[in-house]
Formats: C-alpha cells, structure tokens, sequence
C-alpha cells in the first residue's frame, strides 16, 4: 500500500511527485553509498580508528538513507518521514551540532574546504525539504469542481 495514492480519485500520484521522489531518492541512494564508502574505508580515513560518533553516524544515516530511497520509490509515508528525519537531523548536525561533529582527534581533523562543504550540505536539505514540502502541499490541491445545486434559482 502506497501512503499517497489517493482511493477517492484512483487517480496515481501526480508526475511531479514522482519526479521529485526520484530525483530526491537518487540523491540518498547516493548518500548511502558515501556511507559504504566510508565504512569500507577508500574515503580517506580508517573507518574502524575513526572516532565512535562517525562511525555511528555513518552507520544510522546509511540506514535512514536507505529508508529514504526505498520508501520514496514506493511513495509511502514511511519515506516521507525518513527523508524529513534525515534533512532535518542534519541539517541540525551541520549547523548547531557542528564543533560536536568536528571535535576530533587531530589526524580525522578535516581541512578548512571539507569543513566548508558541509554548509553546502545544509543548503542542500534546506532546499529539498523546502522542494519536498511544496510538492506535498501541490499533490493535495485538486481542482475545485462545484456541485451541481438541488435549488432552483429561478
């Protein structure tokens, strides 16, 4: 069962929902594969020496993302939720959680441009939530077709 398809209309959920749920899933797919990467360690550091706060991270976003992909190519509110989850934990985690983030050992200390590039990150799920939201709010709207009135008017 789809959480958005709409039983009354039995219409399928709109082109443009399902553009933006792919485009958004492909992003996380994509996440969760830097996640992989990370774990199996050709990103640049050690996974296994690297401070136990990213490893949990990578190994909880890893999950959430691929909750995100497959619950948005399936359309369902489980997807929805997750997506929101990881924006907005995220966005969060980049912003009033950073020097927590970045307080590491000096040789997992990243260079003033990585540090940089989390601000894009911010951005990004700033934009997407912002692109999911309005999508969601679009997909409610129906046109609005009046009923043919019992009165006479005469």
């Amino acid at each position: 069962m789809t959480g958005l398809s709409n039983p009354e209309s039995g219409r399928r959920p709109a082109l443009l929902t399902s553009a933006v749920f792919y485009i958004i899933a492909a992003f996380y797919a994509y996440g969760a594969v830097v996640h992989v990467l990370n774990i199996a360690s050709p990103t640049g550091f050690n996974w296994s020496e690297a401070p136990l706060k990213w490893q949990v991270l990578d190994v909880a976003y890893l999950a959430l993302d691929v909750v995100v992909v497959v619950g948005l190519l399936k359309r369902s509110r489980v997807g929805i939720a997750a997506f929101f989850m990881a924006a907005f934990s995220q966005i969060c985690l980049y912003t009033v959680l950073r020097s927590w983030v970045l307080d590491v050992p000096p040789a997992f200390q990243r260079s003033p441009a990585e540090v940089a590039y989390l601000d894009s990150l911010v951005m990004f799920h700033i934009v997407t939530c912002l692109v999911v939201g309005l999508t969601l709010v679009l997909r409610q709207k129906r046109p609005y077709l009046p009923k043919a009135s019992s009165s006479n008017s005469g």
